[in-house]
């Protein structure tokens, strides 16, 4: 009787792809565990085989760790918006890995390929979207940027491949060959981009697509090196003293003091105010519908003590307006989905499509004022809003966007008559609560706050208004007389951004 073979305990090699692929799905873990948010943008010529490498790259990762957004330049909805809009909208939270399949880039050279812009206008653009990755990567998200390469002889073979099959034409348009014909107009000038738009800390990688294992393989190496480096950096803040100790030290502002220059009056006469203020509810019922044929996009904020008048203002504006023409948002504490987002996110969600009006009450301004004064955020993380507020309604402007800014501005008497006027009237003390009167406590710090936040921001292109508001009457008519300018303004200059 014969011995039985013993049964083989050896497995088959792994491929290296397969190897790739597994690494990838280990390290995107334990960034994920790190809190780390990762961006890939993956850009590139057509035919780069960009959704077969995606989806390829995608099979080791946890499907509940990422999300994928395509773009596509053939979608009205989007372009109602703002360039940066639906890219704000998707932005990595804490931990998650976000993929653009063809991002802001793509977008930005469709529109110069087909004449909508000109060479001249690209600049602007890839300014723009490089404060969009900066103020990310400040927030502490890794960027990934990949360029698939193919040549035009590689790229013709390609769509000639999918035009032959029945099953596969569709996707071989009469504009993917008239870009054919653009090659190198259109490759040049994205390598142009490129160039302008490349930083240490968004790199561009370009991949030659001519081989699919080994741009894959490139395509693993770059996600996962990235990766890496950013679990690296992570583990090395987290186990430094510095960042177990951080302290925010008051940093006091001694410039030019802007609430101290408002002058208040005394009570407006209250049938004056309300013939004048039917008059000025009129003249923004017949801008409204101005705003709207236009297709003028506004965005109005309402910063201001507490008990300022804020929501009283807002109620005298939108009554004669169609709630159909806007939407007001009551800006609250960030929810914990919205802490895991950069700050400006929760903002960027509710900005206004063309033609719409967005009200803000309380704004991103909080960034600069209750979060510096309550040390919510670093001292490094306030000063650096400043200049990203600005480019946010810089990029907003120029998309045709009107901002009017308010900050309502009462004296500490007069806030103190209204808070125990309604700690007493049953309609409305739930208004005043106790973070008021702790806020109340600060109030030399948030003035300074207040005074510097004017300074930094106050831009030609969305200047801030200080309003007197210890009358309501004459807060309110100004308010109306600021909006009603400011729309009649914005109805003379209007244009159509392309993007």
């Amino acid at each position: 009787m014969t011995d039985a073979p013993e049964p083989r305990t050896d497995k088959p090699a792994k491929s290296p792809l397969k190897l790739l692929a597994q690494k990838l799905g280990v390290v995107q873990r334990e960034a994920g565990s790190l809190g780390i948010p990762s961006l890939v943008i993956i850009e590139g010529l057509d035919a780069s085989t960009k959704g077969k490498l995606l989806n390829q790259i995608l099979l080791e990762i946890d499907s509940r760790s990422f999300k994928v957004y395509s773009t596509h330049a053939s979608h009205e909805e989007p372009r109602n918006y703002p360039l940066l809009h639906r890219f704000w909208n998707n932005t990595p939270a804490k931990g998650k890995i976000q993929f653009y399949d063809r991002g802001p880039y793509y977008l930005v050279l469709d529109a110069w390929a087909e004449g909508k812009l000109h060479e001249s206008q690209l600049g602007q653009y890839w300014s723009d979207i490089v404060n969009f990755e900066r103020q990310l990567h400040d927030s502490g998200v890794e960027i990934m940027k990949i360029f698939l390469d193919v040549s035009k002889k590689s790229q013709a073979r390609r769509f000639r491949k999918l035009e032959e099959n029945p099953k596969t034409s569709w996707r071989v348009t009469p504009k993917d060959w008239r870009r054919h014909r653009q090659y190198r107009g259109y490759r040049d000038t994205a390598l142009k981009a490129i160039e302008t738009t490349d930083r240490d800390y968004a790199k561009w990688h370009i991949i030659d697509t001519e081989h699919f294992k080994g741009a894959l393989v490139e395509i693993y190496n770059r996600i996962i090196d990235s990766l890496q480096s950013a679990i690296s950096r992570k583990k090395k803040e987290l186990s430094s003293p510095a960042a177990k100790s951080v302290t925010n030290a008051w940093i006091p502002y001694k410039g030019h003091n802007f609430l101290a220059d408002t002058e208040f009056q005394g009570p407006m006469d209250r049938q004056k105010y309300k013939a004048t203020l039917r008059k000025r509810q009129e003249k923004i019922h017949e801008l409204v519908h101005e705003i709207h044929t236009h297709q003028i996009p506004v965005v109005i904020v309402f910063c201001g003590w507490d008990a300022a008048g804020k929501g009283g203002c807002i109620k005298r504006l939108v009554q004669s307006i169609d709630p159909r023409g806007y939407d007001v948002t009551p800006v609250a504490a960030p929810t914990k989905v919205e802490l895991s987002h950069h700050y400006l996110w929760r903002f960027w969600k509710e900005m206004p499509r063309r033609g719409k009006i967005a009200i803000f009450d309380r704004s991103w301004y909080g960034r600069v004022l209750v979060e510096r004064v309550e040390a919510l955020c670093t001292n490094d993380e306030w000063k650096a809003a400043y200049q990203e507020i600005d480019e946010m309604e810089q990029h907003l402007v120029n998309y045709g966007t009107t901002i009017v800014k308010f900050w309502l501005h009462i004296d500490k008497d007069t806030q103190l008559e209204r808070f125990e006027a309604r700690q007493v009237d049953p309609l409305k003390n739930w208004k005043i609560t106790e973070e008021d009167w702790r806020n109340r406590e600060k109030w030399e710090k948030y003035e300074e706050s207040i005074n510097e936040m004017i300074e930094k921001t106050n831009t030609p292109y969305a200047p801030w208004h200080i309003v007197p508001a210890t009358c309501k009457m004459r807060a309110r008519i100004e308010v109306l007389d600021t909006v009603i300018h400011a729309l009649k303004k914005a109805i003379k200059r209007a244009h159509k951004a392309p993007l």
